[in-house]
């Protein structure tokens, strides 16, 4: 392991083949080599246990689940191990391109001032197909008024600096589905942005999408708005967004909710 790695990229994965292996192998051939590679196995039942373990690179550190703790909690275990000043994010089932690390490294170095950092992404499918793009905001005023209904910022492209996870005490697993969401209203005092590049290839899968877990985003996502409205965080204006997100929540069929769902990457 590398004892002062500048970056420390954060991995938890469940059942992640086949698409752990392009995953990992896009984060190790990044241009950018001062990281280490944190991969948390939440019980997985399939065969990536023995995949990781079978990684010979010295940037590389395993940490497996006794039980299957969700992504939040597993997040939470590789950040408490993480050496680097920056912290980046990475999903089992996603494609980094080569200088993913390397432009956002360069970025927060050129930008002090700015505290967690995304990118635009391309969407691709089971099959690794282009389907199409998500741009999200550069200026951190429209992320911050994005992050008052979803991300704006796509959670498998932040690059942060390692103090905001800190502060913040990490992610907190009773939002997990929508931690992203969720912890970005509570990283609101810090600086944003999103580079105008696309550096991710960004799985769309149906499994991902399935209607069960769909409508436990929408009820997780609804529990988050109603959370930060009761404490005041939210004023008196939320109230139509919170109106509309418990009519969407409970009044709309499944098959709305999933293409609303892909609308609103």
């Amino acid at each position: 392991m590398l004892s002062n790695p500048k970056v420390s990229v954060v991995m938890s994965v469940y059942n992640g083949i086949p698409y752990l292996i392009e995953a990992v192998e896009s984060i190790l051939k990044q241009t950018f080599k001062d990281f280490e590679f944190i991969i948390v196995d939440d019980a997985s039942e399939d065969g990536t246990w023995k995949y990781l373990k079978s990684l010979k690179d010295n940037r590389v550190k395993l940490i497996k689940n006794k039980r299957n703790n969700g992504l939040a909690a597993s997040l939470n275990r590789a950040l408490k191990v993480s050496k680097g000043d920056y912290i980046a994010r990475m999903d089992a089932d996603d494609i980094s391109l080569p200088r993913r690390l390397e432009i956002q490294s360069v970025f927060l170095r050129e930008n002090p001032k700015v505290d967690i950092c995304g990118s635009w992404v391309k969407l691709i499918d089971d099959k690794n197909e282009i389907i199409g793009q998500i741009h999200k905001p550069v200026s951190e005023k429209e992320i911050k008024k994005m992050n008052r209904w979803i991300p704006g910022i796509i959670h498998p492209t932040w690059l942060s600096r390692k103090n905001v996870f800190f502060k913040l005490n990490g992610y907190d697993p009773d939002y997990d589905m929508v931690e992203d969401y969720e912890f970005l209203i509570r990283a609101r005092n810090f600086h944003m942005a999103n580079i105008n590049k696309e550096l991710l290839l960004w799985r769309s899968s149906d499994n991902r999408r399935s209607k069960d877990k769909v409508n436990d985003m929408y009820k997780k996502s609804l529990q988050v708005r109603w959370h930060y409205f009761k404490d005041g965080t939210f004023s008196l204006s939320f109230f139509p967004l919170l109106l509309r997100s418990f009519i969407t929540t409970y009044f709309f069929p499944t098959k709305l909710k999933v293409i609303l769902n892909k609308k609103l990457l």
